[in-house]
């Protein structure tokens, strides 16, 4: 009986730890440069529902929307516009790092959003 109560506290405490670690990046803002096309700054507004891309002029260029499973991040892009990539989902690996994160491409059809978001380095921002 105590291996049991000890299995089940253990297996609640993992997951605890894992869920904290997969949502660091949730509900955060994040910034990079994106060099060609774009040659710009863009803030990335990771949020529970839905998400969103800013230029550094503050207009949104993307709307997405966002699901951390773990340390899996799985992009759905919805709306129209030049960057948009609606009937595509993406998939990408969170590699944390203290205030910042690289997400590392696991299949997306979508060159745009791939070029923009594997091994590219975001830092989190305080805006």
């Amino acid at each position: 009986m105590k291996k049991a109560i000890l299995f089940a506290g253990l297996f609640c405490l993992m997951s605890t730890a894992s869920h904290l670690h997969a949502q660091s990046i949730n509900n955060r803002n994040w910034k990079t440069f994106i060099a060609d096309p774009l040659n710009d700054t863009l803030t990335f507004h990771i949020q529970a529902d839905s998400s969103f891309v800013t230029n550094s002029s503050g207009a949104t260029i993307l709307r997405t929307n966002c699901m951390i499973s773990g340390d899996t991040l799985i992009l759905s892009d919805y709306g129209t516009g030049d960057y948009s990539c609606p009937d595509m989902k993406g998939v990408y690996k969170i590699y944390p790092n203290g205030r910042s994160f690289t997400l590392k491409l696991i299949n997306d059809a979508c060159e745009g959003r791939t070029h923009a978001l594997d091994g590219i380095k975001w830092t989190e921002s305080r805006q």
